[in-house]
């Protein structure tokens, strides 16, 4: 399979569409007590793109809190990359 096809196929997946940002975000997790600096790199009413140093660190369900609106979401880690996660929000907000 080459790249154009697996991007393809990447696309067919998801439910919703994405858009392209790069905003600081935070993850919050441990009842509140601990929380990791990222950047939110895409998002869609069914998840979000997070870039951080440290993906190995993020437990497997968390909060994300988007400082510039105030709002939170309940997310479960959906992939990790060496860079990277892909987070599916467990709330139905839009």
């Amino acid at each position: 399979m080459n790249v154009n096809q697996q991007q393809s196929s990447n696309f067919e997946r998801r439910r919703a569409q994405r858009i392209r940002v790069l905003k600081q975000a935070y993850i919050i997790f441990n009842n509140r007590q601990s929380t990791i600096t990222c950047r939110l790199r895409d998002i869609s009413a069914t998840g979000c793109r997070l870039k951080l140093a440290t993906p190995a660190m993020v437990p497997q369900q968390f909060i994300i809190y988007f400082p510039t609106d105030g709002r939170e979401r309940p997310c479960e880690v959906a992939w990790r990359s060496p860079t990277e996660i892909g987070a599916h929000f467990m709330d139905e907000q839009v």
